[in-house]
């Protein structure tokens, strides 16, 4: 998805320097070439954007390239250049080719690509990558490109020490000591007293009888207690469990006391978080002896909806991976899930009734020509990728794994856009058909207008990715996917309640030329094809209607573009049957109203925030941080300012640090009492376009989790008003919330979870390298001949420094106890 990435033009001119040499049979080309992606030597990222690609014939015989095409995959799009011995093109999507003619490259030689963007390429995430060369005439003989270097680009020197230097200073006001709550998510209201309980070595239990199926739960606190659990025979045990019956669901009582451990709720989902708190006032190290706090709790959450969405179309995470990340959301008492299947980039699930989904749709392959897979993106190169989607017996059990933890997971099966894997997987199912003579069976579930010439370009640069409205066989496939997804809840013993249906990213242009299109108007007295939009998102609201299902997707499901841009539909007949994910706040982008604009006109919305909440963006402006830019960059301090009911409160406090003041949003609309009703709840996400491994969906993620935790969960703050907001009150919870994770709950998931380490700052004192972190609690090593620092280098002293030396290049970095080693910072 990644939501309205911003078009970039790179404007490309290729310098060819060859060496004479004559022609050599190639067979395994992808270990004789490596490339190098580079800056040019004037390169400043202001001016100058020179920027290259050098392949060097690395064996000691000539390498012909005229029987081979080099292909690529570039985040942002590339124009096509056309000489006299190359070739480049644009595919689709992100998906470059680069055609040789007549080329040598002699033993030890290189050819260099110069190439230039209009825009400074922001980080290691939006290099060209995913290289493979391919037989012009073979198309299943591929060979990856297996030596591929990346020369990082550096800042100039002064920028360089101003960046370390804001950086210190930021994390000098805000990392401090400080007091930090007991119980994470801060819970409505505690009170702490001032003595402690011991858990025995046997815990007792009692537990009402109205309450039932609770195994999960006492397995769930025996597992964080390490105690074993005994039936008391008394009338009540040291762990008691109670019903009370005018507690709302989802809130809790705790109490902890000299006499044990009290919990008091309606329901199970009550008990379950209630347990969560307790495990959340253990200290990160096991101990033999467990001593509790003394505590009264009276909690509930601020939200009804407390999500998390994954993408795990653009790359794949396998089971093992959403189940560790149902766990952490469970413990931390989010209760949706929100699991983006299905986009142009693969399609995830499978669908039994439609087998050629995941046979062609999750499979991307180099011999993509033959339609019987779609093409290689986001680096995956000649990497296949034929089992990388859940089975239905994977679903089925993330489903229940998801329930007994009291999540619900919505599935998203993304219309009319980001369709692209569902309509060639179809195509392919008709081509199958065709061949045998079953002409109407072979339409059944076609999905685009075989003779549609329109001309669009969707946001992630597809030219073919959009279902076509009015084709029968549309919604025969919404209704035959949505029929598989409700026997999947079937067999896992639950009802599909809600599902989206996406809806987001339209293009211009798309269906004006389709005959069934106009053939659809005329038929329906429509004047503009805008008029298709709507009739579309009635026709599929009726389907889910017609299942039980409440229908969510993204904000445009709720729009309509009346000929100058989509605007809130007030039409629509059944707004309550929707649930609107709205994304759409990135500040200066005109819409940081909108999904306050929606909620007062009688959506239920959901807050996505891509200001604050979209985790797959860049930290900070460091080019060794990953991630996209195109809403924000995000360190943990941004993620907190988002203020879901009153976003303009704090605007002006933008990352950048730039001053945008309050009085360039005075018309935007604020949430009113109605609109506070209809904003059921906020999540945070992560689109994967640059996320290949857990290890990175883990850096991504985390810390900033953290931050959807507390806003979706705790109380609201007294701050987070337009009438009340104080920086100096804002960034004292700041600090308390820093330093409860990075002292609890960090530490808590190191074993599990390869999160990020914080950014070292500096500042030079006197002569003196003085050095701090992001987050405290993490040590930091030093080296001064300009090598990685590891746990056998200098470990910085905050009370002496570092003194400087001449002509010494210090490297700075934050190491875990695990040996893990943070983003570099650079003195010299």
């Amino acid at each position: 998805m990644g939501k309205g990435i911003f078009k970039r033009i790179i404007i490309l001119g290729i310098t060819v320097l060859l060496q004479s040499g004559h022609l050599y049979a190639q067979q395994h080309i992808g270990k004789k070439i490596q490339i190098t992606w580079c800056t040019s030597n004037t390169y400043d990222g202001k001016d100058d954007l020179g920027l290259k690609l050098v392949l060097k014939n690395i064996s000691n015989s000539p390498v012909d390239l005229k029987k081979w095409d080099l292909w690529f995959n570039s985040m942002f799009p590339i124009l096509e250049n056309k000489g006299s011995k190359y070739q480049l093109t644009h595919e689709n999507g992100n998906l470059f080719k680069l055609a040789f003619t007549d080329q040598v490259i002699g033993a030890h030689d290189s050819l260099v690509f110069d190439y230039q963007t209009q825009f400074p390429i922001a980080n290691i995430s939006t290099v060209p990558n995913g290289f493979y060369f391919q037989d012009k005439k073979d198309i299943y003989k591929y060979y990856a490109v297996n030596d591929v270097v990346y020369k990082p680009i550096r800042k100039p020197i002064d920028e360089q020490k101003d960046f370390y230097t804001a950086l210190y200073e930021k994390n000098d006001r805000l990392n401090r000591p400080a007091d930090f709550p007991l119980i994470f998510p801060t819970p409505l209201s505690m009170h702490v007293g001032d003595g402690f309980f011991t858990l025995p070595e046997v815990l007792t239990y009692s537990v009402d009888k109205k309450f039932i199926n609770i195994d999960f739960l006492l397995t769930d606190l025996k597992g964080a207690f390490q105690n074993s659990l005994q039936l008391s025979n008394e009338i009540e045990g040291k762990f008691r469990i109670k019903y009370k019956a005018e507690l709302a669901r989802e809130a809790y009582n705790l109490v902890v006391n000299e006499k044990g451990i009290t919990i008091e709720a309606s329901d199970n989902q009550g008990v379950f978080y209630a347990i969560q708190s307790l495990k959340s006032m253990l200290p990160p190290i096991n101990s033999t002896s467990i001593k509790l706090k003394f505590v009264s709790v009276n909690d509930k959450p601020r939200f009804a909806y407390r999500g998390f969405m994954l993408d795990i179309v653009r790359n794949f995470k396998s089971k093992e991976v959403i189940k560790k990340y149902l766990d952490v959301m469970a413990a931390y008492k989010l209760n949706v899930f929100h699991f983006h299947l299905i986009d142009d980039e693969g399609w995830r699930i499978e669908i039994p009734s439609l087998p050629e989904l995941t046979e062609v749709g999750a499979t991307r392959s180099p011999s993509f020509m033959d339609g019987n897979t779609i093409h290689p993106a986001y680096g995956s190169g000649a990497i296949g990728t034929d089992k990388y989607y859940l089975s239905r017996a994977d679903f089925i059990e993330i489903l229940k794994y998801a329930n007994e933890r009291f999540i619900t997971v919505i599935p998203e099966i993304e219309t009319p856009g980001h369709a692209r894997a569902a309509i060639k997987s179809m195509e392919a199912r008709y081509h199958r058909l065709m061949a045998l003579g079953k002409e109407t069976e072979a339409k059944e579930y076609l999905l685009h207008d075989l003779e549609d010439q329109s001309i669009y370009n969707s946001a992630q640069n597809f030219n073919d990715n959009i279902l076509n409205p009015a084709l029968p066989s549309v919604y025969t496939f919404i209704n035959t996917v949505l029929d598989d997804f409700k026997a999947m809840y079937d067999d896992a013993g639950l009802t599909l309640k809600t599902v989206s249906l996406g809806g987001d990213e339209v293009p211009l242009g798309v269906w004006e030329r389709s005959p069934k299109i106009i053939e659809l108007m005329n038929e329906k007295g429509f004047t503009s094809v805008h008029q298709v939009w709507p009739y579309y998102i009635n026709r599929i609201n009726e389907i889910c209607r017609a299942k039980g299902l409440v229908m969510a997707g993204w904000e445009e499901i709720g729009m309509v573009n009346k000929g100058e841009g989509m605007v809130v539909n007030k039409d629509f007949p059944d707004k309550q049957n929707m649930l609107l994910d709205v994304w759409n706040n990135v500040i200066g982008g005109g819409q940081e109203d909108l999904a306050y604009r929606l909620a007062n006109d009688g959506y239920p919305v959901v807050l996505l925030s891509s200001s604050n909440m979209y985790f797959d963006m860049m930290w900070n402006t460091n080019f060794m941080e990953p991630g996209l830019k195109w809403a924000t960059y995000a360190d943990l301090y941004h993620a907190y300012s988002f203020l879901p009911e009153d976003y303009f409160a704090n605007i002006d406090t933008y990352y950048s640090g730039k001053e945008l003041g309050k009085a360039g949003f005075k018309d935007r609309v604020r949430l009113t009492e109605k609109g506070k009703r209809n904003l059921r709840g906020i999540k945070g996400g992560l689109f994967t376009e640059t996320v290949h491994s857990e290890s990175k969906l883990d850096y991504m993620v985390f810390p900033r989790f953290f931050t959807l935790v507390e806003r979706a969960w705790a109380p609201k703050k007294a701050y987070e008003s337009e009438e009340s907001f104080a920086t100096s009150l804002f960034e004292m919870d700041y600090t308390q919330f820093l330093n409860r994770i990075a002292t609890v709950d960090l530490p808590k998931l190191k074993q599990s979870f390869e999160f990020r380490l914080p950014t070292v700052g500096i500042k030079l004192d006197n002569g003196v390298i003085r050095a701090n972190t992001e987050y405290p609690n993490f040590a930091v090593y030093y080296t001064t001949d300009g090598t990685i620092p590891t746990l056998k280098s200098d470990k910085y002293d905050a009370n002496n420094g570092v003194k400087l030396t001449a002509g010494a290049k210090y490297v700075f970095a934050v190491i875990d106890t695990l040996g893990r080693v943070g983003q570099l910072t650079y003195f010299n």
